[in-house]
């Protein structure tokens, strides 16, 4: 039988990741996308300390693919219960998911969510990018924000820090990688952005056979729009089009033209990007190689 399994594609802030569902999000007859479905839950639980959202959770029932009670089962459960179908309801859709390793990697923390039973329900993938682009591109983006928010007069209470040392979350896709793999034994894609771009047809090739997906050439192309499944829904003035601009604008992987090299940045960003580096090296020389 071959393998269905639902894709992941773990991320790390501006790394190109929402470009990246466009491709799957062009064969809607074969494909139902989730955009960050863990993120949210994230928020709640570990950032805002919301425990009434906690307590809200339903707990999942012994006919569940996962029955361990955590506050990410629902959504485990949502992605591995095959119920997406195709227009003519013929068959099943299979699904890609797209969302940060970082909020995922925090629950697996002391958890049976982290067991080779459960990882390996999963299609687990990794896109990473330079951090000398994905550092300077998020903080430019964190600082639109902040700048939208005071235009706007957003309560503080509504506001949220995107940009912080604690935030850049490069370290902890590695950290997710090699749990998964050292867990699970299986051999996992990690794309790499500049590579994407550079050669975007051989790259998603070679990552199509590794997850068992049919290429078409259709996957390459799309046209400009915005996208609902990225809205943000957060406080100010159409953010979500903020932090999705490149992506919703574009029309493929070639397109991508956007040099944060040049930026220039404060000196406690040119010391994130070298204390990730790293982080982005290691994966790199796992990369996609073509």
């Amino acid at each position: 039988m071959t393998d269905q399994r639902p894709i992941i594609l773990w991320s790390h802030p501006r790394s190109l990741s929402t470009v990246f569902e466009r491709p799957f999000l062009q064969l809607s007859q074969e494909f139902h996308v989730i955009h960050e479905p863990f993120t949210p839950i994230f928020r709640h639980v570990y950032v805002t300390k919301n425990f009434k959202f906690f307590n809200q959770i339903p707990l999942p029932k012994p006919s569940d693919p996962i029955t361990v009670a955590h506050h990410f089962s629902p959504t485990l459960n949502e992605i591995l219960t095959p119920h997406y179908y195709n227009e003519d309801k013929t068959h099943t859709l299979r699904v890609f998911v797209k969302d940060h390793a970082s909020s995922f990697l925090d629950a697996l923390e002391g958890n049976p969510l982290r067991s080779k039973e459960i990882l390996s329900k999963f299609k687990h993938t990794f896109i990473i990018r330079n951090p000398e682009k994905s550092i300077k591109s998020y903080y430019k983006a964190a600082n639109s924000t902040y700048k939208t928010w005071d235009k706007a007069g957003t309560p503080n209470f509504e506001r949220y820090d995107f940009f912080s040392s604690k935030k850049i979350w490069i370290k902890e896709s590695r950290t997710l990688y090699d749990l998964i793999k050292d867990t699970t034994g299986e051999e996992i894609a990690i794309v790499d952005a500049d590579d994407l771009i550079r050669e975007p047809e051989k790259i998603l090739r070679k990552y199509c056979e590794m997850v068992n997906v049919e290429f078409k050439k259709e996957m390459l192309e799309w046209k400009e729009e915005r996208v609902k499944i990225w809205d943000l829904k957060l406080s100010g003035s159409d953010l979500d089009y903020l932090w999705h601009k490149n992506a919703m604008q574009s029309t493929g992987f070639d397109k991508e033209t956007n040099n944060y090299e040049e930026m220039e940045c404060p000196q406690h960003v040119y010391n994130l990007i070298a204390k990730n580096k790293p982080h982005y090296e290691y994966m790199f020389q796992h990369r996609i190689k073509i």
